[in-house]
């Protein structure tokens, strides 16, 4: 694990030159679907899509992440999507002090399960683009591992262990050569065991823009879009035992360029997640420093609809 991010760091002054060639390509010329936020992203009626998202992410202290996202989202009406979401696996690791001495210590396991049923409730089609707003209500299920090494935080395990219960409003515009989501939202979680994780404000954003092919008066069997992304996030501190944990909570907001290339049938997204903004709240947090995100993405159509 400690070989693949030094890998990232090396190529982390190349992503200058890879954010500066993304604005220069959009604004030279809509993925299907946003990337880091794909709760949020349109479907039609008797659409299946499925998504796999393998996520790597470094901070302060040693603090290292990698998990693997899937979501799979069900076209149930028109109106009316269903949204499962699940950490298969996820692994986490740290500098921390244990036994009297520091050493690199890991939590490695399954991640909880999240359940979204969306509905639209306004719709303005046009030529060519389509409006919509739809709100959603979602359940966090504590199916994940939050004990899998005594000496890791709770908050490093790889799952919170807690149900929670989130509420957002999504919009989304498409057209034929742009489209553009955003989501705001609050999540909130249970306490177990004396614990709570912190809840707050969600608020997520994505612009993407073909830049191939240049038209559309052909026949076009894949698509490439440049995307960028913000995601921001606002919690409040983790409690146990009724008083505030050191280091959780604050706010964090991340600006993610990346690529999307796009088929009928399935696709694939590349994007950086690039920090701009952060606080913790108290001593003892691991300040964030970056994180690259894959999204492989398959649909099918099935008639078993509203």
């Amino acid at each position: 694990m400690r070989c693949f991010f030094v890998l990232l760091r090396q190529a982390r002054d190349a992503i200058g030159y890879v954010i500066a060639l993304l604005f220069v390509l959009m604004l030279a010329t809509p993925a299907r679907a946003q990337i880091t936020f794909p709760s949020a992203a349109p479907i039609s009626a008797g659409n299946v899509i499925v998504r796999t998202q393998p996520t790597a992410t470094e901070g302060s202290g040693g603090v290292q992440s990698l998990y693997d996202e899937n979501v799979v989202l069900y076209g149930a009406s028109p109106d009316l999507t269903f949204i499962l979401e699940n950490k298969s696996i996820v692994s986490n690791s740290a500098d921390l002090f244990a036994r009297g001495r520091v050493q690199e210590l890991n939590a490695i396991g399954f991640g909880d399960t999240v359940l979204d049923t969306r509905y639209v409730v306004y719709e303005q089609d046009g030529i060519g683009s389509t409006f919509r707003i739809a709100p959603y209500l979602g359940i966090d299920i504590p199916t994940g591992m939050q004990n899998t090494n005594d000496l890791v935080p709770r908050d490093l395990q790889p799952a919170s262990g807690d149900w929670g219960a989130r509420a957002a409003l999504t919009a989304s515009w498409q057209t034929l050569f742009w489209n553009a989501q955003a989501l705001i939202g609050y999540q909130n979680y249970a306490a177990s065991g004396g614990y709570q994780a912190g809840g707050g404000l969600l608020a997520d954003a994505a612009f993407h823009y073909l830049i191939w092919p240049a038209d559309l008066d052909r026949e076009v069997p894949a698509e490439v879009f440049a995307s960028l992304e913000a995601n921001y996030t606002l919690f409040t501190p983790d409690r146990f035992q009724g008083e505030n944990v050191s280091g959780t909570g604050g706010q964090l907001l991340t600006v993610d360029p990346g690529i999307l290339y796009s088929r009928p049938k399935w696709g694939f997204a590349l994007t950086a997640l690039l920090p701009v903004l952060q606080q913790t709240r108290g001593i003892g947090g691991a300040r964030y420093d970056y994180g690259i995100e894959a999204a492989f993405r398959v649909n099918f159509f099935t008639y078993h609809h509203w």
